[in-house]
């Protein structure tokens, strides 16, 4: 480890440098840096990052419109990828030092952070480490101690190997997208949910832990590589293995269940409000129609029983809705929760922060940045009882924030060697006129 410090947290003393891009490797390093690691983000003033930005000058088109949404105010002006929304979140607690990967100086300030780094994880295209001389054979001959770990979107072999991707077409190559969407529709009609992205990122920190462990026993680091497609395809496990014991190829569901009834989303009184049902027993299923007030239909033969139910949920679901649509949403889930019958609200994001059992449980951490102002985060993943992990220890960086106190600090170079880099572009604070992605 990098220091001896007294470890409050469980990650404390790990050193991180991180080129973890877009959603998935954020999320990865967000988790260890909210355990404690110290996360440092390598990044260049002469190529955007993805995670900050698309464009050096965002076209005011696209400010206007979805994209412009994740930036504070819809401003493009200077500095507008040190107020993108998912940065701040996902790089919460960490370090940014900009290098240039593509000079000789860069490589060489970066090679001199690898010789103090416990651990250096990165999710670019499959060729990007290759081609910038910073592959594992590079990086383990500098460094035998070091954890390296790759995931790009398919992994480092095989067919697909060089292959681009983002969530969406993750999601369709490894099945996901067949088997998610609204009943009697094509795919077409399916939404993207970028679900590979943060289920990547945490299979990333588990790993990294245990490569962690296993260091200490053997003294060696390692190369970690993974397919954030192939983590996904565990979440499909269920059809993949119905369809060889059972030969049932499974397709779009809605909001039903496979072997459950009722089971849904049901319109509540209200504007756009919504209640989720769970039915997963007989016994619940009485429960539910004496809440409804309907007794009798827990003995009508269209739904006493389980298959009864699920071969008639064309009939049933109307019966339920024209009794949701009559009440409160929330009112309808604690009603049902205190009858034992798994309901829940529908909840739009706005209301989120007024969460009543979300509040009692201090879920939300206010983090004040510089750029961004203060902004409620959802809290670390895990409640530790003896190493409290909130608040988390600052906000995400802007751009190079960390220059001076890391390559003057870790590495030791000279002021004067500081403000050659500095006028060659080489590290920096605002990207370049022609930076590119």
């Amino acid at each position: 480890m990098t220091t001896d410090q007294p470890r409050s947290l469980p990650l404390d003393g790990v050193r991180v440098l991180s080129q973890a891009i877009v959603w998935a490797g954020p999320f990865g390093s967000m988790i260890l840096a909210d355990l404690g690691a110290e996360v440092i983000e390598i990044e260049s003033i002469r190529h955007m990052s993805p995670t900050r930005g698309s464009y050096r000058q965002m076209p005011p088109e696209l400010m206007d419109g979805q994209t412009g949404a994740i930036y504070l105010n819809r401003d493009g002006s200077e500095g507008f990828w040190n107020r993108n929304s998912g940065f701040n979140f996902a790089k919460r607690g960490h370090q940014s030092v900009t290098v240039d990967l593509g000079s000789d100086d860069g490589r060489e300030l970066f090679y001199g952070l690898i010789r103090e780094a416990d651990v250096f994880i990165e999710n670019n295209a499959a060729d990007v480490v290759d081609n910038l001389g910073i592959s594992w054979e590079a990086l383990s001959a500098i460094n035998p101690r070091l954890i390296m770990v790759r995931f790009p979107g398919f992994g480092i072999s095989g067919p697909y190997e060089h292959f681009k991707g983002f969530g969406a077409t993750m999601e369709s190559v490894i099945g996901h997208t067949m088997l998610r969407g609204y009943r009697d529709s094509d795919p077409s009609q399916t939404p993207a949910i970028y679900h590979g992205d943060p289920n990547a990122g945490a299979h990333v920190a588990t790993a990294v832990q245990i490569a962690l462990i296993a260091r200490e026993r053997t003294g060696e680091g390692q190369l970690i590589e993974m397919s954030q497609a192939e983590a996904v395809i565990h979440h499909t496990s269920y059809d993949l293995i119905d369809y060889q014991m059972n030969g049932r190829s499974n397709a779009h569901w809605g909001n039903r269940h496979p072997s459950m009834a009722p089971y849904g989303v049901f319109r509540c009184a209200g504007d756009d409000r919504w209640l989720a049902l769970a039915v997963p027993s007989d016994e619940a299923f009485a429960r539910l129609c004496d809440v409804m007030g309907q007794p009798e239909l827990a003995s009508d033969e269209r739904f006493a029983g389980a298959a009864a139910r699920y071969g008639h949920q064309d009939e049933l679901e109307p019966i339920i809705e024209a009794w949701t649509g009559q009440h409160g949403d929330r009112d309808l889930m604690h009603r049902l929760q205190a009858a034992g019958i798994p309901a829940a609200e529908v909840v739009h994001q706005a209301e989120m922060f007024d969460d009543p059992h979300l509040l009692a449980r201090d879920f939300f951490i206010e983090v004040d940045h510089p750029d961004a102002g203060v902004r409620r985060h959802p809290a670390p993943m895990a409640r530790f009882e003896r190493m409290p992990l909130t608040p988390v220890r600052g906000p995400a960086p802007t751009l190079g924030q960390h220059n001076e106190d890391v390559l003057m600090g870790i590495l030791g170079i000279s002021r004067e060697r500081y403000e050659e880099l500095e006028r060659d572009q080489v590290i920096g604070t605002v990207y370049t006129e022609d930076a590119d992605r």
